[in-house]
């Protein structure tokens, strides 16, 4: 009953967004039609890319000016996700994003008008207004060592509680947080962007006990495991 008032409130959520906002409702459409087991259905958005590409158009020509902080941020974390799976489709076949020279760093996309690349995007516009560091469990970077991507859209309305939920998702999964009797293994994810979980007086391990149902024990060793860059395709045999 519970999961079914959970959907009932997003469903509403989506529909009060539509009004104001369609690429809310289309990124959201797109995101349930090609999102399986948390990986993404590469070979049938290339078999009918016409949703895809009406995504990739009002990213390009989305009028970002005069708009909410949190529709902004909404905006700016589908469009990630939407972009990353626009270059995969784009040079498909591909066993990866690093089969793509430039994949983050060079190829670039028109975002709200402006002409960035991947790593842009993230850094000098998502994360430079909004330091939140749960976004790194929603950004997905093709790769199966990313989180598992939602198939849903991130929308204003529900932003802040599906990021809290979102994170507190991903950091109770075995396998992207990796408990044993002495240490605890996490994402390099927590290594390439320490900055954004630690400071003076807090820990990775504290951070991510913030969103853990059990608690990782203070004395454990904090380790990162090889991060897995094999492409999150659902048609590949890897299952999360």
């Amino acid at each position: 009953m519970r999961v079914l008032f959970t959907s009932y409130l997003l469903f509403i959520t989506l529909l009060s967004s539509a009004q104001s906002d369609p690429f809310f409702t289309n990124a959201n459409q797109f995101f349930q039609n090609s999102v399986k087991y948390g990986l993404v259905d590469y070979q049938s958005i290339n078999e009918n890319p016409s949703l895809l590409n009406t995504l990739t158009d009002q990213i390009a020509n989305y009028l970002i000016a005069g708009k909410e902080p949190v529709t902004q941020k909404a905006f700016y974390t589908n469009a990630y996700n939407i972009l990353v799976i626009k270059q995969v489709v784009d040079n498909l076949p591909i066993k990866g994003p690093w089969d793509v020279n430039g994949f983050f760093d060079t190829q670039k996309f028109e975002v709200a008008g402006q002409m960035v690349t991947l790593d842009e995007l993230e850094k000098n516009i998502l994360f430079s207004a909004f330091p939140d560091p749960r976004l790194h469990f929603v950004l997905v970077c093709a790769a199966v060592g990313c989180p598992p991507i939602a198939d849903y859209a991130f929308v204003p309305d529900s932003l802040e509680s599906t990021l809290q939920n979102k994170t507190e998702e991903v950091l109770n999964i075995d396998w992207y947080v990796r408990v044993s009797k002495k240490q605890t293994a996490v994402s390099k994810v927590f290594e390439w962007y320490r900055p954004d979980f630690v400071s003076d007086s807090t820990t990775v391990l504290d951070y991510v006990n913030q969103f853990r149902v059990i608690k990782i024990p203070a004395e454990h060793e904090i380790t990162t495991y090889d991060y897995n860059w094999e492409l999150n395709d659902s048609n590949s045999e890897f299952r999360y």
